[in-house]
């Protein structure tokens, strides 16, 4: 082999193995990461609540139809378990979409959220998923937004108004949720047939000082909302706790195995509750 075919040889050679790596980190793009903590998802992956809304506002009527939505919270990284919660509800073809009490994660990581994502795509309803405590850790606050959109947002459907509130407060370093944008919320709802406010941490939480309990509870109560919903403390919970305003339901973990559902009809509402 003389010297020019032989630099001919290596350059091919070179260049064969150059694609190769490329070809490689190309397909690898799920496995390779440089950090667990890193924030950023796809376009595909951003505004998924958004997404959910918009898609549960097709079906959406102007006046009153009953409903029924799904429970779930606090699937931390209980990925069996949620997997399971996940079939059970895809057994129910009369719910109208899902709702996720919030702790998507344990540690608030990148790869927390699209485990969750990719565990959540097998569902066959649209879900809502409020921000918990523990999404709060590492990068999760950014994470959460660019991967689900706001943190407080809310939506009508079928003369219903449904809140759906950050309520977190350790750790997001902060005194007070935004009671502020609560009320005005609540305030322009009161014509609703039913008001649905959801958020993961319960007000008796010790995350709440008696201040905000109290406050929780006396928007509750002023804006006539029916029904308080949370997750959080991984046990269910279905009570009226204070003398004024509304019954509160508390959803357990997915490790519990069962599942939840809230039923509103013309009558009134009433929560489910299905083990498996």
């Amino acid at each position: 082999m003389n010297l020019n075919s032989y630099a001919m040889w290596f350059f091919k050679k070179k260049v064969h193995l150059f694609a190769g790596l490329i070809f490689l980190m190309v397909g690898c793009n799920e496995i390779i990461e440089y950090s667990p903590y890193k924030a950023g998802v796809r376009s595909p992956d951003e505004d998924l609540n958004i997404k959910a809304i918009n898609r549960i506002s097709e079906y959406s009527e102007d006046e009153f139809r009953p409903f029924k939505l799904g429970l779930v919270g606090d699937s931390h990284t209980y990925y069996d378990y949620y997997e399971k919660q996940i079939r059970q509800m895809n057994k129910h073809d009369d719910i109208d979409f899902v709702v996720h009490l919030g702790d998507i994660t344990l540690s608030g990581i990148y790869r927390e959220f699209i485990w969750f994502r990719d565990i959540t795509a097998k569902l066959k309803h649209p879900m809502i998923t409020i921000i918990g405590n523990h999404d709060y850790l590492s990068n999760g606050e950014y994470m959460y937004q660019e991967m689900f959109g706001p943190l407080n947002f809310s939506m009508v459907y079928n003369d219903c108004l449904l809140v759906f509130f950050d309520n977190v407060i350790w750790e997001k370093n902060v005194e007070d949720p935004d009671f502020e944008w609560l009320e005005s919320v609540l305030k322009d709802g009161e014509d609703y047939r039913y008001r649905f406010v959801f958020s993961h941490i319960p007000p008796w939480s010790d995350q709440f000082n008696i201040g905000n309990e109290y406050y929780f509870n006396m928007l509750m109560d002023k804006y006539n909302v029916d029904l308080s919903i949370h997750g959080h403390t991984h046990n269910y919970r279905y009570k009226q706790p204070y003398e004024t305003g509304p019954p509160y339901l508390v959803v357990s973990s997915s490790q519990k195995g069962e599942i939840f559902f809230l039923h509103v009809d013309e009558d009134g509402f009433y929560p489910g509750r299905e083990d498996y």
